[in-house]
C-alpha cells in the first residue's frame, strides 16, 4: 500500500462507512508495524478494490482496473522488466507523448522520476491493483521474451547442430530457455495444454484456454529436432525413438504456482507431434455448490452421495471438468470416520485426509492390480479414476455389491447412454440395476462477457433449428478489451443428473438398456436434460445458442 495514506487510511474507512469503529479497533490492536488498510483486507473486512478508490479520492490519483484493459506490449516493454518488478508498475498506454503508468504507489517519486529518465517522457501516474500489475508484467515481460528467443532461434546458421542433438542427452541452453519461457506462458495464462506441432516449413504453437486453441508463436522446422529432445528429457522420456507414441510427466513451479505436466508425443507425417497438458496442483478448491448445479439437480447429487453402498458415475468428454466434480464430491464425503481411497492417472487434485494412489503401467500397477489391494484396505469409499476395460468394471460393481460406495468415471455422450456402455463392457443388466445409483454427465460451455454481450432476437429459421421460441431475447458474443476481443470470458459446468430409482432400476435389471426408452422413462420422473439445462444457460444470457451447439448436438 501507498506509505503517505497510512495515517489517515482507518479514519476515512470509518468515514466513508466501509468499516465500523469496532472493527478498526479490533483490527488495530494486532497492527504493529503494518499498514491497517493491508490487515482490513487480510482480515476479510475490505477488498483492496475499496481500498484504492479511497486512495483514488484522497491523492486525486485515479484508480485503473486493469483487467479491463486491453494489453498493449509494445508500451509496456518501454519500461524495462528490473525496473517494473522493482517498483511494481506497467506502463499501459502513451498519451500524445506522456506514458501512462499503473503504479502500486503513484507517490512514489523516485519510481516517477527513473522511469521519466528511462523513457525520455513524462509520466501520469495511475493507481492500480498490485495482483493485476504483477499479472500483466508476468504476461508481457515473459511474451516478449519468447518473441526474442523466436528471432534468436531463426537466425541461427549451424547446419550440423541439430543432427548433433540427437545424440545428446539434453538440449542446448538456448532452447532449454525457450521450452521453459514457453511453459511459463502457458501457465501464467492457466492454459490446460500446448500443442506443439509440426509441419513442412515451421512448427506452430498453440495453447488452449477456455476449450479454445490460440496461437502462441511459430518456429523454424530446423529447430524442432532441438525442442523434441528438450522436452523428453524433461519427462523422461526416450530420445531415441521417433516412430512410437510415448508418454512422460515432470513438474514445474512458476510464481507460486505448482503444475504437474503430462506429455503425450505422436508420430506425424512431419515429425513428432507434442501434447502437454497442465495439472494445477493448488486450483481453486469448488465445493459442490460452487460447482454450478441447478438447485433442482444439486439436491439430487446431495441425496446420491448418501448411499452407504453402490456406484455414482460420471461422464462426459476429456477436459469436461470431471476430475474437478469428482474432488468436490470427496471433499463433501470426507469425514474423520470414513475411510475413503483412490486410484487416479494421475492424482490431480490432492485432498488431505484420502487416501490417493497414482497407476503406474511401466511397473504393472494398473487400475485393476491397484483396485484389487485397495479392498483389502478395509476402504467406506472408493474413487476409480475411470472405468476404461471390463476388468476394472467388474471389480467396482464387486465392490459395490460388498458393501462400498465407488465414485468413477466413464467416457460417454450423455448419462442415459452409461447404461448401455456398462452393458458393452460385459456388465450383466441386473448387476447394473443393483448397483448404479446414479449418473451425472458434465460438459463446460463458455461464459459470455458481461461488458460486451450484445442483445439478439431470434430469427424463424433460428427458433426451428435450436427449438428457441421466434422472438425471444437473447444474447450473442461481441469481444472488447475484457475479453480480449474474443466475446467469451470464463466457462461454467452444465449437468445432466440421472437419478436411478426402483422403477429405473428394475427396468435395467430386466434387461431393458435401449436408450431411448430409458431416456423417456427417465424425463418422465423429473430428469432434466442437458439440452434443457443449456437452454437455461442460454436463456439467463449466460452463454449463447453457439456454444450450446458445441455441446449437444441435437436437441433431446
Amino acid at each position: 500500500m501507498i506509505q503517505r495514506s497510512r495515517k489517515n487510511m482507518g479514519a476515512i474507512l470509518c468515514e466513508w462507512g466501509i468499516v465500523t469503529k469496532e472493527q478498526l479497533k479490533t483490527v488495530s490492536m494486532g497492527q504493529k508495524d503494518r499498514p491497517i488498510e493491508e490487515l482490513l483486507v487480510e482480515e476479510g473486512i475490505v477488498t483492496e478494490e475499496q481500498i484504492l478508490e479511497v486512495l483514488e479520492v484522497m491523492l486525486g490519483t485515479p484508480y485503473i482496473n486493469l483487467e479491463y484493459c486491453m494489453m498493449d506490449n509494445e508500451v509496456a516493454f518501454m519500461i524495462p522488466e528490473y525496473i517494473a518488478k522493482r517498483y511494481t508498475l506497467i506502463a499501459i498506454s502513451l498519451e500524445g507523448e506522456k506514458l501512462k503508468v499503473a503504479m502500486k504507489d503513484p507517490l512514489d517519486l523516485i519510481a516517477i522520476e527513473d522511469i521519466e529518465l528511462l523513457t525520455k517522457r513524462e509520466v501520469i501516474p495511475v493507481i492500480a491493483l498490485e495482483k493485476r500489475i504483477i499479472e500483466w508484467m508476468n504476461q508481457v515481460y515473459t511474451s516478449a521474451q519468447t518473441k526474442h528467443m523466436v528471432n534468436q532461434l531463426e537466425k541461427k546458421v549451424d547446419k550440423d547442430q541439430a543432427q548433433k542433438i540427437k545424440n545428446e542427452t539434453q538440449a542446448n541452453g538456448q532452447m532449454t530457455e525457450f521450452v521453459h519461457n514457453i511453459l511459463k506462458r502457458c501457465i501464467l495464462k492457466l492454459a490446460s495444454d500446448l500443442h506443439i506441432e509440426p509441419f513442412e516449413a515451421e512448427v506452430r504453437l498453440r495453447y488452449r484456454i477456455d476449450g479454445q486453441l490460440y496461437e502462441l508463436t511459430r518456429i523454424p522446422k530446423k529447430n524442432m529436432e532441438e525442442m523434441l529432445v528438450c522436452i523428453k528429457v524433461l519427462a523422461g522420456l526416450d530420445i531415441t525413438k521417433h516412430r512410437l507414441p510415448q508418454d512422460g510427466r515432470f513438474s514445474k513451479k512458476i510464481e507460486e504456482q505448482e503444475v504437474d505436466l503430462r506429455v503425450n508425443i505422436l508420430p506425424t507425417i512431419y515429425g513428432e507431434k507434442i501434447v502437454i497438458r497442465f495439472i494445477y496442483r493448488k486450483g481453486k478448491n469448488l465445493t459442490l455448490e460452487e460447482i454450478g448445479f441447478s438447485l433442482e439437480d444439486y439436491e439430487k447429487v446431495c441425496r446420491m452421495l448418501e448411499n452407504p453402498h453402490g456406484i455414482i458415475l460420471l461422464t462426459g468428454p476429456t477436459g469436461s471438468g470431471k476430475s474437478t466434480t469428482l474432488s468436490a464430491a470427496l471433499r463433501r464425503l470426507n469425514e474423520e470416520h470414513t475411510n475413503i481411497i483412490t486410484v487416479e492417472d494421475p492424482v490431480e487434485n490432492m485432498i488431505e485426509g484420502i487416501n490417493q494412489v497414482s497407476v503406474n503401467t511401466q511397473i504393472g500397477l494398473s487400475f485393476a492390480v491397484a483396485l484389487r489391494a485397495i479392498l483389502r484396505q478395509d476402504p467406506d469409499i472408493i474413487m476409480i479414476g475411470e472405468m476404461r476395460d471390463s476388468e476394472t468394471s467388474e471389480i467396482a460393481i464387486r465392490a459395490a455389491i460388498t458393501g462400498h460406495l465407488v465414485l468413477s468415471t466413464l467416457h460417454t455422450n450423455d448419462a442415459i447412454t452409461s447404461i448401455p456402455r456398462l452393458r458393452d463392457m460385459g456388465i450383466e443388466p441386473y448387476m447394473i440395476g443393483a448397483t448404479v445409483k446414479g449418473v451425472i454427465s458434465q460438459r463446460l460451455v463458455r461464459r459470455l462477457c458481461q461488458h460486451c454481450k450484445k442483445r439478439h432476437i431470434v430469427t424463424a429459421a433460428e427458433a426451428k433449428f435450436y427449438k428457441i421460441p421466434e422472438n425471444t431475447i437473447v444474447f450473442r458474443p461481441q469481444g472488447c478489451s475484457a475479453c480480449h476481443g474474443i466475446g467469451y470470458k470464463g466457462r461454467m459446468a452444465v449437468h445432466e443428473v440421472l437419478v436411478l430409482d426402483d422403477g429405473l432400476q428394475e427396468m435395467i435389471s430386466g434387461g431393458i438398456v435401449h436408450t431411448e426408452v430409458l431416456r423417456g422413462e427417465a424425463v418422465k420422473r423429473g430428469m432434466h436434460t442437458l439440452w434443457e439445462n443449456v437452454l437455461g444457460q442460454v436463456l439467463k444470457g449466460s452463454t449463447s445458442m453457439e456454444e450450446m451447439l458445441k455441446v449437444v448436438y441435437e436437441p433431446s
